[in-house]
């Protein structure tokens, strides 16, 4: 009778050890646990030290997350937290960037649609509206010039010499000089250049015409005529004048280039331009040069400069008519 009553001890002690083994400890405050409890990745947790110290919560609002949830950069939000105020806005809108959008050189991000709604700048490339450029307008000639570019519009003659002026020497200090004192500048629309230029590009922004007069089959007299687009930036306006005065430069010395050669040489006069301004524009307008597709205005601009880096102003002056 007293070894069947030791036997039932040591079975009750047994059996309260298996049940002491069988509760988990919660893996926060270690303490064990009786009745229900919550499972997450493997851990058991008392439900009140998971809902308090343990359960996700939202990186903005810092209230708990039940459910879906996203994750950027390793934080946590609620849905709608992290599209009302984590998700970047349309700069043109305010709504929050879903789906495809766009950023432009100027560091303006929009929704796609907005590219097919608004208006292109032809000089800037923003898209035209109150939010991004404080408006714009149309041209006469189909052009669209925003509010920012306008504020330095080039529209009448009063900006011309104190321009020519600033150019030829920007010009004669890289060796390219002697050019005649008078040269013609007038402002044109697009129509216009267009019937001026036989072989008119769209990365064209000026002309100019060449006239040479002859007696007894000599050369008694030369001149030339620039043609530049109206309503261009003062900055893009002097560029594309010192494109201009390049060609005057070659036509006086009887430089007849290949078309590559020739606009690639031009267009180094205009990269000094917007080299040798120090505005986001500037870098904008080379940049555009750097990447232009055009065979003449993009391609021999960059074969020009890359001989103008290896080589200097005064061998690539020197040998203008040996370059293939």
């Amino acid at each position: 009778m007293r070894q069947f009553s030791i036997n039932i001890l040591l079975l009750l002690t047994l059996l309260a050890g298996m049940v002491l083994a069988a509760e988990p400890k919660c893996s926060y405050c270690k303490k064990a646990i009786t009745g229900s409890y919550i499972t997450v990745d493997g851990k058991a947790y008392h439900k009140d030290c998971y809902r308090d110290h343990v359960q996700p919560r939202c990186e903005y609002c810092g209230k708990i997350i039940d459910g879906k949830y996203t994750i950027l950069d390793g934080k946590q939000y609620h849905p709608a937290c992290y599209t009302n105020h984590i998700l970047p806005k349309c700069a043109i809108c305010g709504e929050p960037l879903q789906g495809k959008y766009y950023t432009d050189y100027w560091g303006n991000s929009f929704h796609a649609s907005h590219s097919s709604e608004l208006p292109e700048c032809s000089t800037c490339g923003r898209l035209i509206c109150e939010e991004l450029t404080r408006g714009g307008f149309e041209l006469s000639d189909g052009r669209y010039i925003c509010g920012i570019c306008n504020e330095t519009a080039v529209t009448g003659d009063f900006l011309l010499e104190s321009s020519l002026s600033y150019v030829c020497r920007l010009l004669e200090s890289n060796g390219i000089d002697n050019l005649p004192d008078e040269i013609p500048i007038t402002l044109v629309d697009q129509r216009r250049l267009k019937q001026l230029a036989s072989a008119y590009s769209d990365a064209m922004h000026g002309f100019t015409d060449h006239n040479i007069q002859t007696l007894n089959d000599k050369v008694i007299s030369k001149d030339s005529h620039i043609y530049i687009l109206s309503h261009l930036p003062l900055t893009m306006f002097r560029a594309i004048l010192a494109h201009e005065l390049m060609h005057v430069y070659l036509f006086e010395r009887d430089l007849d280039l290949r078309s590559d050669i020739r606009e690639g040489f031009c267009n180094l006069g205009a990269a000094m331009v917007y080299q040798d301004t120090p505005s986001e524009y500037a870098k904008f307008r080379l940049l555009n040069m750097e990447k232009s597709q055009d065979p003449d205005y993009g391609y021999g601009y960059r074969k020009m400069s890359k001989l103008l880096d290896q080589r200097g102003w005064s061998y690539l002056l020197e040998t203008l008519d040996t370059i293939r």
